[in-house]
């Protein structure tokens, strides 16, 4: 059986991606109009200088950001993202998204100019089944779509011969996508390369390379059930995978599974997204949590044991909840991760980011300034609001919804206009202040969710009014109530159990700050990788002081209380000691004396 997968359908997926392979990269022929160059040189170098050279940091959807950067580029140019999305989403599993919402994210593009508006027929049905699922191709779409340019476009700098080469040598080719060096200034954080990477492995040498991806593929080869398999002077993650299958298909079998092994022995790693990932709240899995609980399970909320399942039952009757409490509590992640499981495969997750500056022109719809035929003018655009409505009108189906993060930065009068009205009633058509000759009025679909999240620390933001209030149900994320408040705690135990004073330090830290429960320190500064104490002594010194400085500003000299060392030496949470007030943790011990275990 080997590495290459046999599940019913999935050798259309395999098809699909030699043909790739034959048509981009062994020339430069389009996948789906053969014949017309597509994947040439100065179309990637084309789509490098736009969308890699040129990263739109702000709020938005990633089509709508995009769009903007393709505005007036070339037909064909526009042709080729379509054709990298499609090879981007083509070793996505169906449990993570649907073939049909595959298919409509490719036509989407390909409606932008190309010279093409549909999909060849043959290439959409190779879209199901796929091949693996990881929650990295779903979360960094721009550093996926990013990474296959930039490889692309380092390949066909090699000659022909080379080219040959690698795609008849498994291994050649692995070395030459571990060597890339990106040039782009969207791929130097390098966040989720690796998992792209790796899925491009498995697309074009499926017999040789796993679809693990990631981070995962260093957790499975360090599995103490294939310890025998493997040794020290196998350097490469990838070929102590292939020791492992080699002896693993003699002692099983030449339909042995890998994951279905894995599964039966109770020591599936814990899939992420490797060393590269901006934060250890990116970690994956290879299938999605099948309920609320499982998920609870995965993030650590699983006291109340039913806080997920009252926020569903909350989106469930008034559609609109808000997420509310100091930072660090978890409020963005938790509303994404919440928001991608009860989507599903067939549903979408829009995420915008409310600040000053926001007005209605970009949330609702307004005029945009537009290049046409190298003329300024204005264009008449729908911004995430609308563009979420109709995305979840178009498939009533399936659950769509809409996070609005920092939803309290915004002027949410002037941003909100209309949807004043429309949260409290539904099935009702309004006129939109912006409306198009001829076009309905417009009413919010039943399937459209709003999420949105809330800092209440900040002194320089305002609280949302009354009549917003009353047309959100509103979810508290303190650390002083659960399920944050026991958070750090469960996560250190399972991640880092020698770590565990850190959340003794934390709950102290915080009791000094009792006065003001809007005050406390999040769990989400600890919550990393390869926590240590160095790590613990840096975000405390550079990110944890520097807050309680601003929330003590006026009482500067009980900033010593908060020294990381006099918190981890006292065992009493009112003793306090003489502490160094630069909060560099070179503090006397309280005076009792007492001390507490590090551990």
């Amino acid at each position: 059986m080997g590495s290459r997968m046999t599940s019913d359908g999935v050798e259309k997926v395999y098809a699909a991606a030699a043909e790739w392979s034959d048509r981009a990269l062994r020339s430069d022929d389009s996948l789906f109009t053969p014949g017309t160059a597509i994947w040439s040189s100065r179309g990637l170098a084309e789509l490098r200088t736009r969308f890699l050279d040129r990263p739109d940091e702000g709020g938005g959807d990633f089509y709508e950001k995009l769009r903007a950067q393709l505005e007036d580029s070339p037909p064909e140019v526009v042709q080729l993202m379509a054709e990298v999305l499609y090879i981007q989403l083509l070793f996505l599993h169906t449990d993570w998204m649907g073939s049909e919402k595959k298919k409509d994210q490719v036509e989407r593009v390909l409606g932008w100019g190309a010279p093409i508006s549909a999909t060849p027929a043959d290439l959409i049905d190779s879209l199901s089944p796929g091949i693996g699922g990881n929650r990295a191709l779903t979360l960094f779409r721009p550093f996926l779509v990013g990474y296959i340019i930039e490889f692309v476009e380092h390949w066909k700098e090699a000659s022909s011969t080379e080219q040959e080469e690698r795609l008849r040598d498994p291994w050649a080719f692995k070395d030459f996508a571990a060597a890339v060096r990106f040039r782009s200034r969207l791929l130097e954080s390098r966040n989720a390369v690796d998992v792209q990477r790796d899925a491009l492995l498995h697309l074009v040498h499926p017999d040789t390379f796993e679809r693990i991806l990631g981070g995962m593929k260093e957790k499975a080869a360090k599995d103490p059930a294939f310890a025998r398999f493997v040794t020290d002077e196998m350097p490469d993650v990838d070929r102590k995978l292939a020791s492992i299958r080699e002896h693993c298909e003699t002692e099983h079998g030449e339909n042995f599974d890998f994951w279905e092994f894995l599964h039966d022995q109770g020591s599936t790693p814990e899939p992420e997204v490797g060393d590269t990932a901006p934060a250890p709240s990116d970690i994956v899995q290879e299938s999605p949590p099948n309920d609320l609980r499982e998920l609870a399970d995965e993030l650590f909320l699983t006291e109340p044991g039913d806080f997920l399942l009252r926020i569903e039952e909350l989106l469930d009757d008034k559609k609109q909840v808000v997420f509310q409490g100091p930072p660090g509590t978890g409020k963005t992640y938790v509303a994404q991760e919440v928001a991608k499981h009860l989507a599903g495969p067939e549903g979408s997750v829009t995420l915008v980011q409310m600040h000053p500056s926001y007005a209605y022109e970009d949330f609702v719809r307004g005029f945009r300034p537009t290049l046409q035929q190298g003329q300024a003018g204005f264009e008449l655009r729908d911004g995430p609001l609308l563009q979420a409505a109709e995305q979840a009108r178009r498939q009533p189906g399936a659950k769509h919804f809409l996070i609005i993060d920092e939803i309290n930065r915004g002027n949410l009068a002037k941003v909100f206009g209309e949807l004043y009205f429309l949260l409290e009633y539904r099935n009702r058509p309004i006129r939109l202040q912006y409306q198009r000759d001829g076009e309905d009025d417009f009413s919010l679909p039943e399937n459209l969710l709003i999420v949105g999240t809330m800092n209440t620390a900040d002194r320089s933001i305002a609280l949302v009014d009354l009549a917003l209030r009353r047309r959100f149900y509103f979810v508290e994320f303190h650390p002083d109530a659960e399920p944050v408040r026991g958070l750090l705690r469960r996560w250190l135990a399972e991640k880092a159990p020698h770590m565990q004073w850190v959340a003794d330090v934390l709950d102290r830290a915080n009791e000094k700050l009792g006065h003001d429960r809007h005050a406390a320190i999040g769990p989400s500064h600890f919550m990393r990788d390869s926590l240590d104490d160095a790590a613990v002594e840096r975000i405390w010194q550079h990110s944890v002081l520097p807050y309680v400085e601003e929330r003590l500003f006026g009482e500067g000299d009980r900033l010593g209380e908060f020294a990381l060392d006099a918190l981890r030496r006292s065992r009493d949470p009112g003793e306090r000691g003489t502490a160094d007030t630069t909060g560099t943790g070179n503090a006397d011990p309280p005076e009792t004396g007492r001390t507490v275990d590090d551990g």
